[in-house]
This record gives structure tokens, C-alpha cells and sequence, in this order.
């Protein structure tokens, strides 16, 4: 068992504390539809994020921008070796409206994507290039496979990118992680990668904290897959007591080990980049707030460190 990171692959008990759905860089390209809020094109700014998320106790960050959607290769890996935070790097596409209507994958194949996946998963990720997604590689490998659904669900250019992303995982064994842009989706994500042969440690469904459903996280969770909780600090869904509850709920229903947090951080979040909350919230706010009502330290190092150890970790060697 192994961690995939941008230096490397390191043994799972290495990650340390762990965000598991992160975007460090999101750089402006002509192929892509990206809202301001969203660009992260600042080495310095995100420099100056990880180090406060390092110095309160931060190890691991899992960066969940895919192919072709601004993702900075270079950065990455100078970011984790300047900083010593690890970072797992996403293969993978993003949702649809993120691309333009010629974007290569709408036209691609099931095969032709899947290639791209284990391709960047094995020999190594395409770079950050503002015109030409394909132009620039190199040998940094991706640790995670990053797919996504829309409000419409699993339309037929999804149900592609998720076939791909079925076989690049029964080739590579690298973990696969969801978006979801309404929780209501993460139900069909899973059952479709389960019936599809996916092993279900393997699949880390992410934002199903968005709205408090407490029936639709436990018939998920039950499935045995991993959910990512991200809808922390954000005010406009729920507060963070909102936020502790639903965590102590599926705690006292016994789901502790299938439950992940990240901040799912924007430019808005960021404190370098002009935001009010910042990547080390979790550790120097969330946290205390989570034992203070009750949490034990035991389940919040589950939550933190020793879940996201086998989340992330491929399920074969290569």
C-alpha cells in the first residue's frame, strides 16, 4: 500500500493531518469557462496558505483540480518540496461548464480518456499550459482520479468520463474522488462505480455536507465509500454548529471511519489571496470547536489522519 504525492510515493502513515479535497492553483486557460473566485495563480499567495496549514499542524493536502482545468504541475511539486507539505495530485475532469464547448474530452472517447488517466497516473501529468492542454509533460505522477457530476446527474458525456475513469482505476488501483453539485447526486456516483466493479474504499464521494440530509449520508455511507465533508466556515449553506452535528450524528451511528474533511478552498477563502478564512481553519478553529462539543480526540484523529491513510492509498502496487 501506497501514497501517490507529487514527490513521490510515501507509505500512508507519512500523510500526517490531511485535507482531502483541496485547489492550490487554478490558473486561467483558453480552453476553460473559470469564474474569477475561483483562479489560484499566485506562487507566493498559496506558498504563504501551506505554510500556515504546515505550522498548525497540517501534513497532507489531497488537490482536487483535474486535466485541462488550470491545474499547475510545476507548482505542485515546487509548492510540496519548498514546504514539505505532501500533495496528492488529481488526473481526472472537471465538471462540464468549466470547459469550452470544443474542449477535447466532449468529443474523446471512453478509451482515449481512460488512456489520458492512467497515462498521468503512471508515467506522468500534463503541465499548467495557457493554450494547448496537451503541449507540456512531465514526470510528476497523479496519487487520485478527480471526476464530477452536474445537477443533471449521470448524463451521457458523464457516464463516459466515469467508464474511463472505472478502467483507468482497475489499471492503476488509484483512489477515485467525486464532486458533487448537489448531494442528492452522490448516491447514484456510487452505486454506479460499486455495480461497475469498484472496490468501495476506493471511492471518496465529496461536498455531501452541503445540505444537512442526515437520511441521504447514512443510506450513502452505508454503501461503505468514503464521504468528503467541505462545508466548513461557509455561512451561506449552514453554520459550523450545523456542521458539528451532522459529524457527531453519523459518529453515534458508527461512521467514523468513512468520514473525510477538506475546505474545498476558493480565492473568497483563501487569507494570502484576500479571504477570511484560511487552509489551517480546520486545525486552529474547527477542530477545538469539534472536541469542545464532544468529539473525543481518538475519532478526530480518525477523521483527520488515519481515514484519509487508506483513502488515498492505491489498492495495487505498480
Amino acid at each position: 500500500m501506497f501514497v501517490r504525492t507529487v514527490n513521490g510515493d510515501v507509505e500512508p502513515g507519512e500523510l500526517g493531518f490531511t485535507h482531502c479535497h483541496e485547489h492550490l492553483f487554478v490558473f486561467p486557460t483558453k480552453n476553460t469557462n473559470l469564474p474569477e473566485k475561483l483562479i489560484l495563480d499566485s506562487y507566493e499567495n498559496t506558498k504563504q496558505e501551506i505554510s500556515r496549514y504546515i505550522a498548525g499542524g497540517g501534513g497532507a493536502v489531497l488537490d482536487a483540480q483535474p486535466f485541462g482545468a488550470g491545474r499547475n504541475v510545476s507548482l505542485l511539486k515546487k509548492l510540496s518540496k519548498e514546504t514539505d507539505v505532501r500533495i496528492v495530485a488529481s488526473t481526472g475532469l472537471h465538471k462540464a461548464v468549466f470547459y469550452k464547448p470544443d474542449f477535447w474530452s466532449f468529443r474523446a472517447s471512453v478509451s482515449e480518456i481512460a488512456d489520458l488517466f492512467i497515462y498521468e497516473i503512471e508515467e506522468g501529468m500534463y503541465d499548467y499550459d495557457y493554450d494547448e492542454p496537451f503541449r507540456s509533460k512531465t514526470t510528476v505522477r497523479a496519487g487520485a482520479i478527480k471526476i464530477a457530476t452536474d445537477k443533471e446527474g449521470l448524463t451521457t458525456y458523464y457516464r463516459k468520463v466515469f467508464d474511463a475513469a472505472v478502467i483507468a482505476h482497475k489499471e492503476t488501483g488509484a483512489p477515485i474522488l467525486t464532486h458533487t453539485e448537489i448531494p442528492s447526486s452522490g448516491l447514484e456516483q456510487a452505486e454506479y462505480l460499486i455495480s461497475n466493479g469498484i472496490s468501495r474504499e476506493k471511492i471518496i464521494i465529496s461536498h455531501m455536507d452541503r445540505e444537512i440530509d442526515i437520511d441521504r449520508n447514512i443510506k450513502l455511507i452505508k454503501l461503505g465509500v468514503f464521504l468528503e465533508y467541505d462545508t466548513i466556515a461557509r455561512p451561506k449553506y449552514h453554520s459550523d454548529d450545523e456542521e458539528i452535528s451532522l459529524i457527531k450524528i453519523m459518529i453515534e451511528n458508527g461512521f467514523q471511519s468513512r468520514i473525510l474533511i477538506g475546505m474545498d478552498s476558493t480565492r473568497e477563502r483563501f487569507i494570502s489571496y484576500g479571504g477570511e478564512v484560511g487552509l489551517d481553519y480546520v486545525l486552529a478553529v474547527f477542530a477545538p470547536k469539534l472536541k469542545k462539543s464532544g468529539v473525543s480526540d481518538g475519532h478526530i484523529e480518525m477523521i483527520t489522519v488515519k481515514n484519509p491513510q487508506r483513502a488515498l492509498s492505491f489498492e495495487q502496487s505498480n
